[in-house]
């Protein structure tokens, strides 16, 4: 037997690349282990946060006056809050939350995934179904969620749940989807009982209201409503059915853009077109009852709910690309929306037997109002009020008609058309008297036409 001597040098030379070796095992493994770790929920994560939202904005602080809502005052102000979360609807700035988050802020404002605020402007308002509706005005278009087809779930499923939890931004939890058609009552909405609900284990806290819960295709199914508070894991969610359902009116696109197609299409299911009237763009352009939408103006329609939203931002005299599917076969056709004329503002205040002027902002600041929101009330027909206690006068504003604070006069003239007769509204007046800001608060039931 015998030995080798080994040079050194040479086993300076192995210790070197045995130690290159074991670094590039390393590095190979950690890439390895990365692939592995990249999970269906990782992906939905990656894939759809930008969609969701945080809400916020000041809410009174317990014990101030309901007038602070409105007005600048020298006690301490309305402080922010962590409210709640949303998603976006469409990349044109359409936000979707909770009634119950909304209906609590002073001046609602939406965060989006990159830090940038925009006040938001509240379109409508379901309080029945705790949904409402919100628009900011972003500089390009914003990556909006997909909605997943209508009763489409399965118990066991994953469900992954994107929100924002007393405030603590994008946080992702999931869990399995547990079941579906439940009830519950909302604690901060009473007297609103929630049906159809689908039910999840994932953790939800405080915040977390509003936030869209996924499938692992990425498609959302739901949107956080409630959790069951003596209980764990146990959280609820109105499902993309009942959002599919009320979408449409909520968006109300047709009379908030002035356009008029002549169609309507079924509320449920495929975008099956349901009527189209006589002499409108729709039967112009050749749609018949019974056609299934496929794309409007190059964007996919799969329900009602995907109609309505082709159609934001779209203007009269605009030609679109209509594909459909008849018995079977494929059509290609081009709808022209026509113009709609604005309501008759001043006509629908004289059924609330009021006259009103635009509010412009020399007066809303002269009168310590927060925004320059409302109308400037001019007239009062003194009969039509002289039942109830507290009146509305020349020089109030009207500063909310039901859960919305219109604009301008157009706008009272929107919300004030879809009101019937016999049905109550909830306005709410501002007052100035010497240097103290009241709210006046009134139901008023509309007279017959």
């Amino acid at each position: 037997m015998f030995a080798r001597a080994w040079p050194l040098w040479g086993m300076g030379a192995v210790a070197v690349v045995a130690i290159l070796a074991s670094k590039a095992v390393a590095q190979g493994a950690a890439s390895d282990t990365r692939a592995l770790r990249r999970s269906p929920v990782v992906e939905v994560f990656e894939k759809c946060r930008e969609s969701v939202v945080f809400v916020t904005g000041p809410i009174l602080r317990p014990g101030q006056s309901p007038a602070d809502e409105f007005f600048v005052s020298s006690a301490p102000g309305p402080q922010e809050q962590n409210v709640g979360s949303g998603c976006v609807l469409h990349p044109a700035g359409y936000v979707l939350t909770n009634a119950h988050a909304v209906e609590k802020l002073i001046e609602p404002v939406v965060v989006l995934s990159d830090g940038r605020r925009y006040p938001a402007e509240v379109v409508a308002v379901v309080h029945q179904q705790d949904l409402a509706l919100l628009q900011i005005n972003p500089p390009k278009p914003l990556a909006a969620v997909r909605l997943g087809r209508p009763g489409d779930l399965m118990v066991g499923e994953t469900v992954v749940v994107i929100a924002n939890p007393h405030g603590l931004l994008y946080t992702c939890t999931s869990g399995v989807l547990s079941a579906v058609g439940r009830s519950t009552n909302l604690a901060d909405m009473p007297g609103v009982v929630l049906r159809g609900l689908i039910q999840s284990d994932a953790a939800i806290n405080p915040g977390s209201s509003g936030g869209p819960w996924f499938n692992i295709a990425g498609e959302m199914i739901g949107m956080t409503s409630s959790m069951k508070r003596d209980a764990e894991n146990i959280a609820f969610a109105i499902p993309s059915a009942t959002l599919c359902r009320y979408l449409p009116e909520m968006l109300d696109i047709e009379r908030r853009q002035g356009i008029v197609t002549g169609l309507e299409v079924k509320g449920e299911g495929p975008a099956v077109v349901a009527a189209v009237q006589p002499e409108s763009p729709a039967a112009q352009a050749g749609l018949q009852a019974g056609d299934t939408l496929v794309s409007l103006g190059e964007r996919p329609v799969s329900g009602a709910a995907e109609y309505h939203l082709a159609l934001v931002g779209r203007k009269p005299q605009e030609p679109l690309a209509v594909e459909v599917l008849r018995q079977g076969k494929a059509q290609k056709l081009t709808l022209v929306p026509g113009g709609r004329s604005k309501p008759d503002a001043a006509a629908l205040l004289r059924r609330l037997g009021l006259a009103a002027a635009p509010l412009d902002e020399a007066r809303a600041k002269a009168m310590r109002l927060r925004v320059a929101r409302g109308v400037v009330v001019t007239a009062v027909d003194a009969k039509r009020y002289e039942m109830l206690a507290h009146r509305p006068e020349p020089g109030d504003v009207l500063a909310r008609i039901g859960p919305i604070r219109p604009r301008d006069l157009d706008h009272v003239g929107l919300l004030l058309e879809k009101a019937r007769p016999g049905q109550t509204l909830a306005l709410v007046f501002c007052r100035l008297r010497g240097d103290q800001g009241m709210r006046i608060d009134m139901n008023v039931v509309l007279p017959p036409q």
